[in-house]
Formats: structure tokens, sequence, C-alpha cells
């Protein structure tokens, strides 16, 4: 009986623990600690310290470096320093050929010309018409004679906009969507449900290209908004990635334009009034029949393109589990900073970010070093710094849309973008850290960096820059924000702006290597957790936001 009241007793108490566990993980605010089961990481937490961080921002923030501009060859000579730091760590190569870099294209296209003139009268762009550059080859002038409209633009066993009409060496115009019924029904599939030519225009030019037309008019009926909510897309200002297959993109298409309804009347002119019937007989079941239309239109798509390439630099620990090292944590940090205004002035960019980068350099040796002891990780970790963040998060954006690892086994982003200085509103008080984003995909990420700051670092963590109405939107100013707009849960530390902030004057002298110290610590010990943990993270945010390509 005694034995029974014993194990009854015990079973109890397990129980409640698992209860209070579990709770814990669930509330975003710390209660009381749990009994921390995974391996202790202050060993290899503490091998972080000022002594081996200074000389390291030393170096990328030295004159010799020259600002780490992307593109330039301060940025190159800072990725060969990062990669002999991974190279000496005896980390493999898992970049492009053979080496710790992974290239990043980026192009930035502006229009030196563009202009569309039906007759004497000139419409303005993204006013009256709107273009998508990426889609659209640089062509200095195009003057069209025919138009030819094709009503939806569709060519389908069940349905046929073109019959028997030759396009050839003419422009098509054509309705965006499709065509529904009178009664409400897509006359494609018969039902109230849309086809697949709904929602791809971009199979409607490349139709027409096929059939040797050599430019295309998109009507939108719904023009203000879509050119409204297509305003990034349409937008040729800032550098974006780009991928060969990107590149070559937009030759796989002809001139395409969406145009307001005015513009189409316009074209139609006298035979506005046939294309109307034309469509209404469609709708009410009747064969369309194409319009030829007789019209002098000048169509102006003049490209000015520019290039550069930068590089992410990627450090792999491989995890110990042969289930769990194909998850992977990822520790991010941009080394690119804004370069040399001339040749006197270097933006040495000390705390921004050569503080972050030294710290992930540090966490990757940590980490290496608990392998080498044959302590972990279990899972997969990645340490990768990252250039274009100055020119609009481009090295993380780059990263996402063309991942080395599957994104989908990707468990979390810890970001770190600005540790080594101390702000206005914590003079006096080094030790803390503004902790942005844990909560906002999973509140177990958020509950992990409470417990293992308190249990291990015990900085002071300020979220004030975690609230949603921050007006400085920090959320989506560093690299995390890429990782999280794929659903993937990100934290991000940061120690606030100062007055050196992306001027000449942020140099290494200025920063607080113990505090910076401590701050790589909290990093290293949330991303300790997060690659040891028996379990992927809780995902109990809404993601409505998040990107779906």
């Amino acid at each position: 009986m005694k034995v029974k009241l014993l194990i009854f007793f015990l079973l109890s108490a397990v129980m409640l623990s698992a209860q209070a566990d579990s709770s814990a993980l669930r509330s975003p605010k710390p209660k009381k600690h749990r009994q921390y089961l995974l391996p202790d990481p202050m060993p290899f937490a503490s091998t972080i310290t000022a002594e081996d961080l200074k000389p390291m921002v030393e170096t990328l923030a030295g004159p010799e470096m020259q600002g780490r501009e992307t593109g330039e060859e301060g940025q190159r000579k800072a990725a060969e320093f990062i990669a002999a730091q991974f190279k000496a760590l005896g980390l493999p190569t898992v970049g492009d050929r053979n080496t710790y870099f992974q290239p990043i294209n980026l192009q930035n296209e502006s229009w030196s010309d563009i202009g569309l003139k039906v007759g004497d009268r000139e419409f303005k762009n993204r006013s009256d018409f709107y273009v998508f550059p990426n889609y659209n080859p640089n062509n200095p002038k195009l003057e069209l004679k025919e138009v030819v409209f094709v009503g939806f633009g569709i060519e389908d066993p069940k349905y046929n906009d073109y019959g028997n009409t030759d396009v050839k060496g003419k422009t098509v115009i054509f309705y965006d969507g499709e065509p529904m019924g009178d009664n409400g029904k897509s006359l494609i599939t018969g039902t109230e449900f849309r086809s697949s030519w709904s929602l791809d225009w971009k199979r409607k030019v490349q139709l027409a290209k096929k059939k040797g037309a050599v430019a295309a008019f998109i009507v939108d009926t719904k023009f203000s908004e879509n050119q409204k909510s297509n305003r990034k897309l349409t937008s040729t200002w800032g550098w974006k990635p780009v991928s060969a297959m990107a590149e070559k993109q937009a030759n796989d298409f002809i001139n395409n334009v969406f145009i307001s309804p005015e513009i189409a009347s316009a074209i139609f002119g006298k035979k506005a009034e046939k294309a109307e019937d034309a469509i209404a007989a469609l709708k009410s079941g009747k064969e369309f029949k194409p319009v030829k239309v007789k019209s002098k239109i000048e169509l102006r798509l003049a490209k000015e393109i520019k290039k550069l390439q930068g590089s992410n630099v990627i450090g792999l620990i491989e995890g110990t589990d042969p289930a769990l090292k194909k998850e992977y944590v990822f520790i991010t940090a941009h080394y690119d900073h804004l370069g040399m205004s001339d040749s006197t002035v270097i933006y040495h960019g000390a705390d921004d970010n050569a503080s972050g980068t030294s710290g992930v350099i540090e966490i990757a040796r940590a980490f290496a070093e608990a392998k080498k002891q044959g302590i972990g990780p279990k899972r997969s970790v990645v340490c990768m710094l990252v250039s274009g963040e100055e020119k609009g998060l481009l090295g993380s954006r780059y990263y996402v849309e063309y991942p080395l690892f599957p994104l989908a086994q990707t468990v979390a982003d810890v970001n770190i973008d600005m540790i080594g200085r101390v702000d206005n509103a914590h003079a006096g008080n080094p030790d803390y850290i503004y902790v942005i984003g844990s909560d906002r995909l999973s509140t177990q990420l958020h509950q992990i960096n409470e417990d293992v700051n308190k249990r291990f670092v015990q900085l002071e963590l300020d979220y004030k820059y975690n609230a949603p109405d921050d007006p400085n939107r920090f959320y989506e100013r560093s690299d995390h924000y890429n990782f999280a707009e794929r659903g993937i849960p990100a934290i991000f530390y940061f120690n606030g702006t100062h007055a050196d902030y992306h001027k000449p004057t942020d140099t290494a002298d200025k920063l607080d290597y113990k505090a910076m110290a401590k701050r790589a610590q909290l990093a290293f010990c949330t991303a300790w957790d997060l690659a040891n943990r028996g379990s992927r993270l809780h995902m109990d945010v809404p993601q409505d936001k998040v990107k779906k390509d």
C-alpha cells in the first residue's frame, strides 16, 4: 500500500509539473521557472567575451573595409574576413561552388522614358496606365497601327476569344479577368467559380506572344483600386534581388500595359460601341467575334538598368540528432553598411552592424565548440551574415526567395542588429536589450527568451519597440522580417538608436563591449534552447498576413 501511495503521489507531482510547464509556454509573460532540462548553455555562452568581440569589430569597422557598402570592394573584403572565421572553425562550405558565399544579384530598373500616346493624346504612367517592369522588355519606341480586340484574350478547349483571327505583327487588346455570363457563371467553368485564366494575366500575354502579337493592352475595369494595390510591384525605385531566371524573365514577354477604360475608349475610337456589343453578345451566350481597329499609338518603355552583386556568408553547424538535424535554426545579422560618401569620409558602421556581425561569429564559435565536445546542437544551426540590408533588406529577402535550406524546415530566426551601444533611455544601465517580434508568430518564442534570460543572463528586456503601433516600425526594418513574412518565428535584438546612427562617427571606440557580450550571450542561449528542445515552436498567433508565394 505504501508503495502504491508513493507511486500515486509521484505521478501526481509529475502531472502537475507538466501542466505548469505547458501553462508557462502559453503565457507571453514569465511566471515560475520550469526546470531547465536541456544541456547547460553557459559553459559555451561564457566563451563570448568582450575581449574576443572588440578586435573583430575594430577590423570590420576599420578603414580598410571602406564602410562595407554592398557591391563595393569593402563589402567583399568583409565577406572574405567572415568566411575566414568560419573556415577556422572547421565549418563545412555550403554556399556557391564549394564556398561560404551565396551570391546575391541586385538590380535597379528605372524608366529613362515611359509614355503612351493614342493619336495626339498623351497619357501618364501610374495615372492612366501602369506597367510591371519585371515582365516588360526594354523597348524605347513602338509605333502601333492596328489593334485587335480579342475579348478576354483566352484560348481554352471550352472557350476561344481568338477564333481564326491572325494577330501576327499586330497589337492585341483584351479585358482582365474572364467572361461571366448574365447568370453569374463563368463561361469557361460553367459555375460561379472562376478559372485559372482570371488569376494569371501573364498567361494571356504569353499566349498573345505565341500567336505573334507585338504588344498587349489589358483593360482593367478596377483601374484605380488595382493601381494602388500594385504600387510596389509597378515601382522602379530601389534595388531588387534577381536570379538569373528572373533576369531573363522580361524577355519572355511582349510589351504589355494595363490601361484604364478611358484609354481603351480612345484606342477603339469609333468602334468602341462595336467592341461593347461583342462583349454583350458573348455574355448572352453568342459566339465572340474579334474586332479590328485602325489606330495610331506610340508606346515608349525605355529602361535604364544598373546591376551590382553582393553576397550572404553562411556558416553551418550541422545538428547531431539524425532526425532533428533536418530542421534549422537561423542566427542572422547584416554585415554591410553605407560605404563612403567620398574618398575621405567613411561610414564605419561599428554598431550598425559590425557589432551584430561579430556577435553572430562568436555564437557560431560557441556552437562549434559545443559540438566538438559532443554536446549538440540537435538541430542544425545556420549562422548567416547578409549584405544588402541598407538597400532594403535585400540579402535576407534574396535568401528566402532562393533558400539553401527548406523554409518549411526552418524553425526560427534569431536576428541581431546593433548590440554595441547604450541609448539615452538606458544611460547608466547598459545591461538591457530591446526585444522585438518574439511574440508576433509564437508566444512560446517570447517565453523561451524570457526564461533563458532570467536563468542565465539577467538583462533588462525592453519591449518598447515591439508595440504594433511603434512609429519607428523597427519590426519591419531588419532582416528577421523577411523570415517572419514567410511564417517563420523571429526574434530581433537591438540596442536602440543614438547620435552616431548612420553617421561616419559610428566608430569602434564608442562601443560597450561588456554589454555587447552579454547581449550576444542571450542570443546564443535563446538559439541554444531552440536548437536542442524536443519539439518545434508552437505557432499560436494568427498569420493572416504571411506571404504564401
